[in-house]
């Protein structure tokens, strides 16, 4: 009787607060909706039709409230590990933005902190761990490092050791590409190859792995950047390597990616100050072409522009966030990598310079 009552509570979706059924469903149920609005936005073939879609993009806050509520009373048992990784992992904003409200002057804490402080407090050593040590650096969390070093440290399991490490991994990637960093990224990355495959979501450990093998050997500072070819707004058919020999400021953008109109303006700006030097700004677009050309019709877009609304190109150079940049010098050799900023402006102007003097010295050599 007992196990039909459960069923059918089950199949009626009357599940009651703070069970691990719930939260599952509310996951699922989410990841579905993601699931189809990425697709609808990627088929979308008409300016109307791709704005549509990406007005019914899936509340994500309203998903993690959901998916909250039946975690949040539960912290100190181990079935809502998975559901706090994918809290994180899947509504970032979410759970790191703390709820309305104060208590005796300070703010409340933020979901993320108080899984942190579960996660310290009560499973520490628990083998379901390994989801959340990837899922923590979906967030700028300034204590990350040291809990995913402690996990790895104390955690009896290989899988999640490994989890851990490779989590330090990334975060070390992301604190730059200096020697000293990109050593601990490698012995972090070593650790976690030996280590057993955790699922992370829709993927694995071992997937997450390999791209970081990828990111750290093709798109690295002084690396050569992927090269790739695809087709501009104007139909015309070329690729990167086709503007070897001038610096390359690639300016990865969406119509409605955070700062939208202050990132725009501020490669109008480039695009002025670089006229008439050795600089190269290229644009990647994920947007229906036809929006793509109507931001050039009313002169928000001023550079050239790659069309990549199937996001090969995106995917190619792994761009987790928008608007991102990679400057090249005139060897096609990556030379910075971050967000739009002073820092584009004077690494391009610095490797222009340089592609300018190569030109010359190449001009005077013999034979030329």
């Amino acid at each position: 009787m007992k196990t039909i009552l459960i069923l059918m509570t089950l199949g009626s979706g009357l599940l009651v607060a703070g069970s691990p059924e719930r939260a599952q469903l509310l996951m699922r149920q989410y990841d579905q909706a993601q699931l189809q609005w990425v697709n609808d936005v990627r088929t979308a073939s008409t300016n109307t039709e791709q704005n549509a879609a990406w007005a019914r993009r899936p509340d994500e806050n309203e998903a993690g409230r959901k998916v909250w509520e039946e975690i949040s009373e539960s912290l100190d048992q181990s079935w809502t590990l998975e559901p706090a990784a994918w809290l994180l992992r899947e509504t970032p904003v979410f759970a790191t933005t703390p709820p309305p409200g104060r208590v005796r002057g300070r703010a409340l804490p933020a979901p993320a902190l108080l899984i942190r402080e579960a996660v310290r407090k009560n499973h520490l050593q628990s083998p379901k761990l390994g989801a959340y040590c990837v899922s923590l650096t979906h967030l700028e969390d300034p204590k990350a490092m040291s809990l995913l070093e402690l996990i790895e440290k104390v955690n009896p399991s290989e899988a999640v050791k490994g989890a851990a490490a490779l989590g330090q991994a990334i975060l070390h990637r992301r604190l730059g590409d200096g020697k000293v960093f990109m050593a601990k990224r490698q012995e972090k990355l070593v650790a976690a190859i030996k280590a057993p495959e955790v699922t992370v979501g829709r993927t694995t450990t071992h997937a997450i792995l390999k791209d970081e093998l990828f990111r750290m050997n093709r798109l690295s500072v002084g690396v050569e950047a992927p090269d790739f070819t695809g087709i501009e707004v104007d139909l015309t058919k070329s690729s990167l390597g086709d503007y070897r020999g001038k610096a390359v400021v690639l300016f990865f953008w969406h119509a409605l990616m955070p700062a939208h109109d202050e990132s725009l303006a501020i490669f109008r700006k480039y695009q002025e100050e670089f006229e008439g030097k050795d600089i190269e700004i290229i644009g990647v677009s994920m947007d229906n072409p036809l929006t793509l050309r109507d931001h050039i019709g009313k002169g928000r877009v001023t550079w050239r522009n790659f069309s990549d609304p199937s996001q090969l190109i995106t995917k190619l150079y792994r761009v987790e966030r928008w608007p991102q940049v990679y400057v090249l010098d005139h060897q096609g050799k990556i030379q910075f990598r971050g967000e739009p900023g002073e820092f584009v402006k004077l690494y391009a102007l610095d490797l222009a310079k340089q592609a300018a003097e190569a030109k010359a010295a190449e001009s005077k050599e013999p034979g030329n």
